[in-house]
């Protein structure tokens, strides 16, 4: 093995000090790792990368490593680059779309015409795929995310989960999915569903992914869903590829894209997989550790570990006499108490239900002078987004992004379209290199210098009408009406920290704070009916609602608080008193419990 540098070395010295850590990082066996709140699963993770290719896999054989989204995927591309990651052939890191787009309907699409898979391949536009659903009026008005969790779960295969459909969204599905082939399109959808076919009945693919990665790594297993399950499954049965999963069915909470905890479960109970479970949280104090086990209705096992575990944490609740805006100005009040007390505003969140709380939210803190970030914005964190943030950086500070990549991302992008040669590249390198350059005199106003880039290397000409990026261009849109909303010009410097606050609040969904820890979290609008929502009726909905809110007390460090109203107004504004949710009761019996 090659010399290590100083970060991966001080990262693997870190992970020995686990026992459960480095069994999973010893492991050469088909493994799951249950990977609980705080427990290191992505050093975990990203260290096994570099052994197997540093130690284990020889070139020109590689790895797969497939993420949740986009943007997990860009995070882990940095953390293994950061560990020391050289370029290589045939290493796969981004999303199950992505992998199933590239590895599998490209290039075996042609050779099975027996699945009628559109030749060219077309991806339908999240804009003209809602245009296409809306125009079939379906019989019972489904919802599209309802028919497309039925079309993800809906997959002939050799798992033994059964998970109850909806029968007006299940019969829409069947028949949209159709319509998309009649079309001559695929979605993200379609294309896992078709490679979960082709792989499972046609041994030439599955030899053929065999000889290229003999590994497959997945991140988040519990939010990946059936199809990625089924292809595993016949992976594990038909091939010697072996499979290290991390995931935690406890924080599966994607249920309307069609996500279970189901599919973890079965994977790990398997006679063929080593199961690890790592138990230290090095996140949370001992006291918020045992408050987020205690609304699962059932402990873990999970150990404070950290800095923090010792920390006298405390548990918070706030009730006001009305409506939402008390709530928001409750927290505003916390907010400047904690700041005034020496808490960062970085380190503070708000979770709330929905992206309308936030944006209310933000306007009233906005006009108290507190900084805030949305954690999730109006865009999206595409392929395209991601390549502008890494300009962005690098206009900023040469040392924080690479050009190479850059270079080579924009090739890839280029490609679809345009076959580039080694002198065009030097062409294209040196022109981007003079254009970004020259950029750096829209620093200050973000809109212009996108603006000047998008003219510049001609942005529409490869985007616009694209089949293999259909939604940039909407997304690019999204952007820029983003930008013009804002209350003043935003730098470059937005776009370079993005996902990343500065001395500002985090406002967050609580879906949307998966994967994030603050000192202090604020979790608003615990009533019945709201947390859970009305709508969760069944036993299967209500247990996720507990797995969110399971998700959001373990986001925090060292302080959780609950606000609720005793009163809120319906729709139609009319007002009616509500109790309490029945999270805020479990965790202020936990509260009481522990103070006796």
């Amino acid at each position: 093995m090659k010399k290590l540098n100083a970060y991966f070395e001080k990262k693997l010295q870190e992970l020995k000090n686990d026992e459960m850590q480095l069994a999973a990082y010893n492991s050469l066996d088909n493994t799951v790792v249950i990977a609980g709140p705080g427990s290191g699963k992505t050093t975990v993770l990203t260290l096994k990368v570099m052994q197997l290719l540093e130690q284990y896999i020889t070139d020109p054989r590689g790895l797969a490593c497939l993420t949740y989204s986009t943007e997990a995927a860009r995070e882990f591309k940095d953390r293994l680059k950061k560990l020391g990651l050289q370029k290589r052939k045939n290493v796969f890191l981004g999303t199950v779309h992505s992998f199933c787009l590239s590895e599998i309907i490209i290039p075996f699409a042609r050779l099975y015409p027996k699945y009628k898979i559109p030749q060219p391949i077309k991806i339908i536009s999240e804009k003209e795929k809602n245009k296409l659903f809306v125009d079939q009026q379906y019989e019972g008005e489904p919802k599209l995310v309802d028919v497309d969790k039925e079309r993800t779960r809906n997959i002939k295969g050799i798992s033994r989960v059964a998970i109850e459909s909806y029968d007006v969204a299940l019969r829409a599905a069947i028949h949209f999915e159709e319509l998309l082939f009649e079309k001559g399109y695929i979605d993200f959808i379609s294309m896992v569903k078709l490679s979960v076919e082709m792989i499972s009945n046609e041994a030439y693919i599955r030899k053929a992914l065999e000889a290229k990665y003999p590994w497959i790594i997945v991140d988040e297993y519990q939010d990946l869903g059936k199809p990625l399950h089924e292809i595993i499954l016949t992976l594990l049965n038909s091939t010697k590829i072996k499979v290290f999963a991390v995931g935690d069915s406890d924080q599966s909470i994607y249920g309307f894209q069609g996500a279970a905890p189901d599919y973890l479960l079965e994977l790990s109970e398997r006679e063929d997989i080593n199961r690890i479970f790592l138990k230290n949280n090095y996140r949370s104090s001992q006291t918020i550790v045992d408050a987020s086990q205690y609304v699962l209705n059932s402990t873990r096992g999970y150990i404070a570990s950290g800095k923090f575990k010792d920390y006298d944490a405390d548990l918070e609740f706030f009730e006001c006499s009305s409506g939402m805006n008390e709530q928001y100005e409750k927290a505003m009040e916390l907010i400047n108490e904690f700041h005034k007390n020496g808490v960062p505003y970085h380190e503070i969140a708000v979770l709330v239900g929905s992206n309308n709380n936030i944006a209310d939210l933000s306007e009233l803190c906005s006009s108290n002078n507190i900084p805030t970030y949305s954690s999730r914005q109006t865009f999206r964190t595409t392929d395209l987004t991601i390549w502008l943030q890494m300009c962005a950086k690098w206009v900023i500070d040469k040392q924080k992004s690479s050009f190479d990549d850059i270079c080579f991302a924009w090739k890839n992008f280029i490609a679809h379209k345009y076959s580039v040669d080694e002198d065009e590249f030097i062409s294209i390198r040196k022109n981007l290199y003079t254009i970004l350059n020259e950029s750096i005199s829209y620093e200050n106003n973000l809109a212009q210098w996108l603006s000047y880039i998008y003219e510049s290397i001609d942005i529409t000409d490869i985007f616009d009408g694209s089949e293999k990026y259909p939604d940039e261009m909407e997304n690019l849109k999204k952007l820029n009406e983003f930008l013009d909303d804002a209350p003043m010009p935003l730098s470059i410097k937005f776009l370079a920290q993005l996902g990343t606050p500065e001395n500002q609040v985090v406002l967050s969904t609580r879906h949307s704070s998966k994967g994030l820890e603050f000192d202090v979290v604020i979790m608003l609008g615990m009533e019945k009916d709201s947390f859970p929502s009305y709508y969760d009726k069944t036993e299967r909905e209500l247990d996720e609602a507990r797995r969110l809110c399971f998700v959001a007390v373990s986001r925090a460090r060292k302080k959780c608080i609950l606000i609720r109203s005793q009163r809120l107004p319906n729709k139609y504004g009319k007002w009616f008193a509500k109790d309490p949710s029945p999270f805020w009761i479990a965790l202020k019996e936990f509260q009481e419990n522990r103070k006796q």
